[in-house]
């Protein structure tokens, strides 16, 4: 209020763009992390037991698997977003929008972990802390899942930037974030009137920090995997 200059324009109540876009990428960064952790979460502890417990229990994890991915995730999302209701509270559909994105974001990974688990599982220093007694669960958790970490690392800094396309498109359609809290996604929901748009094309700016942080995300994710496997590029 009473500002000379507007980075980025105003919108169509007056408010700087600036501003709220930068409030907003709180709101989209937040629930992309989030998502992207419990994501991960899921996947590499699925993962990791499906590979090395092996037998129906590989079998039935990976039949799974294959149903989950087997739909159109787009599809999916908007069907389960869509079924949120509009009388509850921002923050419950905030933490509802974000364990859809990491139920539906966890199967890629979990194949991932439990390929590297099933050429892990046979070597030396497995089948000694067998011999040695240990347990499954502290073979799992000392010995196997520390040996993929660097892999999900990688992938969560990968999934975090199409949860942030995610949320911006559903929240662009009036199925996600909803006021008073305000997401990327949500501050171009006017761009959907085109005379809107053209008469105010500096209402498409938050697009402009969505492709920052897609593009930020994913240069760190794939300088982390090469810093992780640097004979991958070879």
């Amino acid at each position: 209020e009473g500002a000379d200059i507007f980075l980025l324009g105003t919108d169509k109540l007056g408010a700087d763009l600036w501003s709220k876009a930068c409030e907003a990428g709180r709101i989209s960064l937040s629930m992309s992390v989030f998502g992207a952790l419990i994501s991960v979460f899921i996947g590499a502890i699925v993962g990791v037991y499906s590979g090395y417990r092996g037998g129906w229990f590989d079998t039935v994890v990976q039949r799974f698997v294959e149903f989950i991915t087997a739909f159109p995730q787009l599809a999916l999302w908007l069907s389960l977003a869509a079924i949120i209701p509009r009388t509850w509270d921002p923050f419950r559909v905030f933490l509802i929008m974000s364990l859809i994105f990491a139920l539906l974001s966890w199967t890629t990974l979990s194949r991932e972990v439990r390929g590297k688990v099933l050429s892990l599982r046979e070597t030396d220093f497995v089948l000694a802390a067998k011999e040695m007694g240990a347990s499954d669960r502290r073979i799992v958790f000392l010995h196997l899942l520390p040996n993929t970490l660097s892999h999900i690392i990688v992938v969560l800094t990968l999934t975090i930037p199409g949860i942030i396309l995610a949320e911006a498109f559903l929240s662009f359609l009036g199925i996600g974030i909803q006021r008073p809290m305000v997401s990327w996604g949500l501050l171009m929901q006017d761009a959907q009137n085109l005379r809107t748009l053209g008469q105010t094309p500096w209402i498409m700016a938050p697009a402009a920090f969505i492709i920052a942080a897609v593009l930020g995300f994913n240069l760190l994710g794939d300088g982390l995997r090469d810093a992780a496997d640097p004979y991958a590029s070879m």
